[in-house]
């Protein structure tokens, strides 16, 4: 048999799967939608997702259920949703703890890969972190802080919720690229992490507006810094870490729709058109600016090639991690 027809039979051979996928779209979808979220009820995440919730529903003429899977930092929640059936009928939003769980466990094989495991759906919004100190710190400016860290190095502190969470790891970026070296105390939950700062125990820490802002407006905390790419409108006059300084600095997890790895792609963009046009909205917009998020719809296809990109950037800062 010559090169030409076993070409042509080749592509018979793969007609019907084509088919099938693009059948499976037209179908889809047919039953309820489950959108897992690796932490508890009430959390951050847990409000991103459940605004999508209702809208996606309407959208897809079936129900949305919302599905809390907390523990181990996030881990039970991604894995719950990497071991669903591929066929779109489960969903999960991840941050940056998706790249990071994998790199600060002694397991081998590691408990999830974020390139096999998962398949991009659509990013809706990114959230910045705030560089903060107690009230009384005598630490003005971040400069000042960077100085202090400069004449003193290793004896400053700053806290965390663990080793290889994103407040971690902020951390571990800024005294990267400003030169310095602090002492990372890690905790347990963010309450803990953020009361020992305002109680002056710690010297300063990297958190999201969920856990600071509130602390900041009333005079428990001062922000210093924020991590985004601008500044929030909540705090007008706290500049970016870049505008403070330490030029090229940004920070911030990235809130991702992500789909069992292996669901047909027509069933991904079917899902990535729907959830980026909500994450267009008006009312979402107004949501982010309460939630101190900054509104960034992607679909799926400009996705995937960050994902290898990120991978190998937080296996960088995990490194650095370690090396302190």
């Amino acid at each position: 048999m010559d090169k030409s027809k076993r070409r042509f039979i080749g592509l018979l051979g793969a007609l019907p799967l084509v088919g099938a996928g693009t059948a499976f779209a037209d179908r889809f979808p047919s039953k309820p939608i489950r959108i897992i979220v690796p932490a508890s009820a009430g959390t951050s995440i847990d409000a991103i997702t459940r605004f999508f919730a209702d809208p996606l529903s309407k959208r897809l003429n079936t129900p949305v259920v919302v599905e809390n899977r907390p523990g181990a930092g996030g881990l039970l929640g991604y894995q719950a949703a990497a071991r669903a059936p591929a066929d779109g009928y489960t969903l999960i939003l991840t941050g940056i703890p998706l790249y990071l769980l994998p790199l600060f466990t002694d397991v081998t094989p590691p408990p999830l890969d974020p390139l096999k495991d998962f398949a991009p759906v659509a990013r809706v919004a990114r959230v910045p972190f705030a560089i903060v100190v107690p009230a009384d710190s005598p630490y003005k400016s971040l400069p000042d802080l960077i100085a202090a860290m400069h004449k003193s190095p290793n004896t400053l502190t700053y806290s965390s919720q663990g080793a290889g969470s994103s407040a971690h790891l902020c951390s571990v970026i800024l005294n990267d690229m400003s030169r310095t070296k602090a002492q990372h105390v890690g905790y347990k939950e963010t309450t803990m992490a953020v009361t020992d700062v305002v109680g002056g125990r710690i010297s300063f820490s990297c958190q999201t507006s969920t856990g600071v802002l509130p602390l900041i407006q009333s005079g428990k905390l001062r922000a210093l810094a924020v991590t985004g790419s601008k500044r929030w409108d909540a705090l007008p006059n706290t500049p970016t870490v870049s505008e403070a300084g330490v030029s090229g600095f940004e920070v911030s997890s990235q809130l991702d729709f992500m789909a069992p790895n292996g669901t047909p792609q027509p069933v991904i963009r079917v899902l990535s058109q729907q959830i980026a046009q909500i994450a267009q909205t008006p009312e979402f917009k107004q949501f982010c600016e309460k939630q101190i998020l900054t509104q960034e719809p992607v679909e799926a296809g400009a996705l995937e090639a960050e994902m290898t990109r990120e991978v190998a950037r937080w296996k960088n800062v995990a490194r650095l991690a370690r090396a302190n």
